[in-house]
C-alpha cells in the first residue's frame, strides 16, 4: 500500500514503523509541519502493564525507549507538611523529544519517508494514497475537515493546567498540593532523565484568576509558580517551553474513519493526562491499526475491526480518566482528611484500583489505612485491624456492628444493618395494595440491626404491585386520591394528583410523627424517613415536580420547607438516644431538576433538621429520569453530600463487592454501603412475607 501519515507524533511514527516493519514493500511517508527536534512538552511516562504491548509490538524501539527513559515503583503524597509514601506502582518517563528520536530513527531504519516543515492544510494532495492516517493530535486538522463523517464532539475541563519542566530529577512519582492565598495549586510531577522532571500544575479557573494568571506573560507564570513550589524545588528551577495556561480538551468521535481516512490517538479521542494515558493510547492506536491491516486486506474490514477493538477500550479509560479529572478539580472536599486517608483517596479515585488492588500493590500503607480506620471508629489503636467493612459505627447511642447494608433480607446475612420495605404512614400513602400501612413488631436483636423505613408515595401511590410492572395504575375503582406538591403526574399515563394544602401537609406531619413514635413504643432503634424516589416528600423538594407559587414552592428554602417541618416533628417524637435516617434524591437526571448546590444545600438543611445519616439515592423523580445505571453509580453522590455538606452517608447504586465496600469507606466517600446482591439471594427472598407482622398505629 502506499501510506500517507499526517502528523509526526507518537501515534504516526509509531504506525510507520509497525506498517514498515509488517510488509517492507508498504510506502509510507510521514508528513510534519514542526522540525524533529521540535516538542511542547517534557516527558511522557508509562505504567508497567502498558509496556508489554509495546516490547511485542516492535522489540527494537521498545528497548531504545527502555535505555533511554527513567524508572520508580514508589509514588509520594506531598499533603500538609507530610510525604507518604505507596509502593507497588511502577512507571517508566521518558522526555518526549527523545522518545520521538527514537522513534523518528526507528522509522527511517525501516524505509519510511519522514518530511518535517510541511504544513498539512489541505488533503487533496493525499487522497491518492491507498491509506491517509490523521496522526496530527487533539488539534486535528483532519477531524475538522471530516467533521462531518467523524462527527466528533470536544468540550473543554473547567480546571487550568499547564505543563512545565524542572531542571531537578523528583526521586519518584510526586503529588504535591500546595495551599496558598489565591486557591489550592498542585503539581504532578515525575523524572524522565537523570536530571530533569515533568511538572504539570493544575488549578480552578477562581486559582487562576485570583492570583493574576490570566494577565501574565509565559515568564511571570514561571515565577509565580516556583514560588509557590520552592520548598519542592529545593533551590532548582522550573522550565517552560510554550508551558501556556490551558484547558484540557475532550475529543470523542462517533466514527473514526471516512473514505480512505482514518483518525487515532488524540485527533480521534483524549483522555486527561491525570492518568497518564495519552501516549500510551496512541502507541496502542497504531498497534491495533496495523494489526487489522496484517489481517485484512480491503480497508473497511480493517478499519471495522480497529473500531471494533479500539473504541470499548478507548471509552473505559476516557471515562476513568474524566473521573479522574473531576477528583483533581475538587479535591479540596477531602482536605479535612489525615494524610494516610487522603493519600488512599488519590490512589483509588477511579474504580480502576481497589482496596484488593492496592493491598497487593503495597500490603504495609493498606494495613496503616485499616489500622487508622478501625481507630476513628472505636478510638482504640489495633496493629491487625480488619478491612472496613467490619468496622463499628456510632450513630447517637446506638452502635451499628459493621458498616455493610441490605435492603431486606434475614437479620442473620451478616450486615450491620437491614433496611426494611417501605411503610406507609397512612393508606393514602401506599404504593400499591400491598404496601404495609403502619409499624411491623421489632424483630429479636439477635442479628443485624433492623431500621424501619417509612414514608408517602404521594403521586406514586394506587399503583399495582411491582411484579406486574413499575408504576402501573390501579382501575379506578380500586385507587384512591393521590396528593403531591403540585397536580403533576408522575408519568402521563398515572392519574393527576391534587395539590397537597395546609391542612393536608399538617395531617401527613402529624401521621409520620405518631407512626414515629409507635416505633418508639414498639422497640425500633433506627427510623428512616423516605424523601426520595418521588414520593410525597421528594416532590417539594425538586423544581421537576413543585410549581407552587406560595411559601411551600420557589427557591429551595421554601421548597424544602415542608420536608424538613416532616423531619423536625419525626425527631422530636423519636428518643434522642436512637440514630434517625432520611433517604433523599440527590440528583433528578432530567434537564431542570435539582442543582448540585442545591443537592448539598438540601443535605445540610436535612442533617440540621435531625438527619443524623443520608441515605443517598439518585433519580425516579420523575419517570423521564435516565440516570446511568453503571458500576457504584450513586457513590460519587454519596460522597460530596459526606464531604461536602459534612453529613454522614449511606453509598447506594450498584456497589456489588465486599472489595468495593471497603474502597468506599477506607476513601471516605461514605459511612455505610449498600450492598446489592444478585437474583435469589436472601434480600428477594425475604419479600414474599414482608406484612406478616404488621401492627397497625
Amino acid at each position: 500500500m502506499r501510506i500517507d501519515v499526517l502528523g509526526a507524533g507518537p501515534a504516526g511514527l509509531y504506525f510507520a514503523i509497525l506498517m514498515k516493519r509488517a510488509d517492507p514493500r508498504h510506502e509510507v511517508r510521514v508528513f510534519e509541519r514542526n522540525p524533529p527536534d521540535a516538542t511542547f512538552g517534557w516527558g511522557v511516562v508509562f505504567s508497567e502493564g502498558s509496556l508489554d504491548e509495546l516490547e511485542h509490538a516492535d522489540y527494537a524501539s521498545y528497548v531504545a525507549m527502555m535505555d533511554a527513559g527513567a524508572r520508580w515503583n514508589p509514588l509520594d503524597v506531598r499533603y500538609r507538611g507530610t510525604s507518604t509514601r505507596v509502593r507497588g506502582n511502577a512507571f517508566s518517563g521518558l522526555g518526549r523529544r527523545r522518545l520521538l528520536g527514537v522513534l523518528q530513527r526507528r522509522a527511517r531504519e525501516l524505509g519510511a519517508d519522514l518530511t518535517f516543515g510541511v504544513e498539512v492544510d489541505s488533503l487533496d494532495r493525499h487522497l491518492d494514497a491507498d491509506l491517509v492516517v490523521g496522526a496530527d493530535g487533539a488539534n486535528s486538522f483532519v477531524r475538522r475537515v471530516l467533521a462531518e463523517h467523524l462527527r466528533p464532539t470536544v468540550d473543554f475541563a473547567p480546571s487550568r493546567y499547564a505543563w512545565f519542566g524542572a531542571d531537578l530529577a523528583f526521586p519518584v512519582f510526586t503529588y504535591v498540593f500546595r495551599e496558598t492565598e489565591w486557591g489550592l495549586f498542585q503539581a504532578h510531577c515525575y523524572p524522565y532523565d537523570e536530571a530533569h522532571s515533568t511538572m504539570v500544575v493544575l488549578i480552578t479557573e477562581d486559582t487562576w484568576r485570583g492570583a493574576g494568571l490570566d494577565e501574565l506573560d509565559e515568564r511571570s507564570s514561571l515565577e509565580l509558580c516556583e514560588r509557590v513550589f520552592a520548598a519542592d524545588l529545593d533551590g532548582h528551577r522550573m522550565l517552560s517551553n510554550r508551558s501556556l495556561w490551558v484547558s484540557f480538551p475532550w475529543v470523542r468521535c462517533e466514527t473514526w474513519h471516512a473514505g480512505n481516512v482514518v483518525v487515532l490517538g488524540d485527533a480521534a479521542h483524549t483522555a486527561h493526562w491525570s492518568i497518564g494515558s495519552g501516549t500510551r493510547l496512541a502507541l496502542e492506536d497504531a498497534i491495533a491499526l496495523a494489526r487489522a491491516f496484517v489481517k485484512h486486506d480491503s480497508l473497511p474490514a480493517a478499519f471495522a475491526e480497529f473500531e471494533l477493538e479500539r473504541q470499548p477500550v478507548v471509552e473505559r479509560l476516557q471515562d476513568a480518566s474524566r473521573v479522574s479529572c473531576d477528583y483533581f478539580q475538587s479535591l479540596t472536599r477531602y482536605f479535612t482528611f489525615e494524610p494516610l486517608q487522603f493519600t488512599y483517596q488519590l490512589m483509588t479515585r477511579t474504580p480502576r484500583v481497589t482496596h484488593t488492588n492496592l493491598t497487593v500493590r503495597d500490603a504495609d500503607f493498606v494495613r496503616r489505612v485499616e489500622a487508622d480506620f478501625m481507630e476513628r471508629a472505636t478510638g482504640r489503636r489495633t496493629f491487625a485491624a480488619p478491612p472496613p467493612v467490619f468496622a463499628p459505627l456510632r450513630l447517637r447511642g446506638l452502635t451499628i456492628p459493621n458498616r455493610l447494608v441490605l435492603m431486606g433480607g434475614p437479620s442473620d446475612a451478616g450486615a450491620g444493618l437491614v433496611l426494611s420495605e417501605l411503610h406507609a404512614v397512612s393508606l393514602d400513602g401506599r404504593a400499591s395494595p400491598e404496601t404495609p400501612v403502619g409499624v411491623p413488631r421489632p424483630p429479636r436483636p439477635d442479628g443485624s440491626l433492623r431500621c424501619l423505613q417509612i414514608g408517602h408515595m404521594g403521586r406514586r401511590s394506587a399503583c399495582r404491585p411491582p411484579r406486574f410492572g413499575v408504576d402501573r395504575p390501579l382501575a379506578a375503582a380500586a385507587g384512591w386520591p393521590l396528593v403531591s406538591a403540585s397536580p403533576l403526574p408522575y408519568a402521563p399515563w398515572l392519574p393527576v394528583p391534587a395539590e397537597l394544602d395546609r391542612d393536608g401537609m399538617e395531617r401527613v406531619r402529624d401521621d409520620f410523627a405518631a407512626v414515629a413514635a409507635r416505633a418508639a413504643e414498639l422497640g425500633h432503634r433506627m427510623l428512616l424517613v423516605d424523601c426520595s424516589r418521588g414520593g410525597l416528600l421528594a416532590s417539594f423538594v425538586s423544581p421537576l415536580s413543585n410549581r407552587r407559587t406560595d411559601a411551600w414552592g420557589g427557591d429551595l428554602a421554601s421548597r424544602m420547607r415542608f420536608p424538613l417541618e416532616v423531619v423536625r416533628a419525626v425527631r422530636r417524637t423519636w428518643p434522642d438516644d436512637l440514630p434517625l435516617a432520611v433517604a433523599y434524591s440527590a440528583a433528578d437526571h432530567a434537564r431542570g431538576g435539582l442543582r448540585q448546590r442545591e443537592s448539598i444545600a438540601a443535605a445540610a438543611m436535612l442533617h440540621e433538621a435531625g438527619a443524623d445519616v443520608l441515605l443517598v439515592r439518585t433519580g425516579q423523580t420523575v419517570a423521564t429520569s435516565h440516570p446511568d445505571y453503571g458500576r457504584m453509580y450513586g457513590v460519587s453522590y454519596a460522597d460530596r453530600v459526606r464531604n461536602e455538606a459534612g453529613v454522614p452517608t449511606i453509598a447506594f447504586g450498584q456497589i456489588t463487592t465486599l472489595d468495593e465496600v471497603n474502597t468506599i469507606l477506607a476513601a471516605g466517600r461514605a459511612d455505610l454501603c449498600v450492598l446489592d446482591l444478585p437474583p435469589g439471594q436472601p434480600e428477594s427472598r425475604s419479600t414474599s412475607s414482608r406484612s406478616s407482622s404488621t401492627v397497625t398505629s
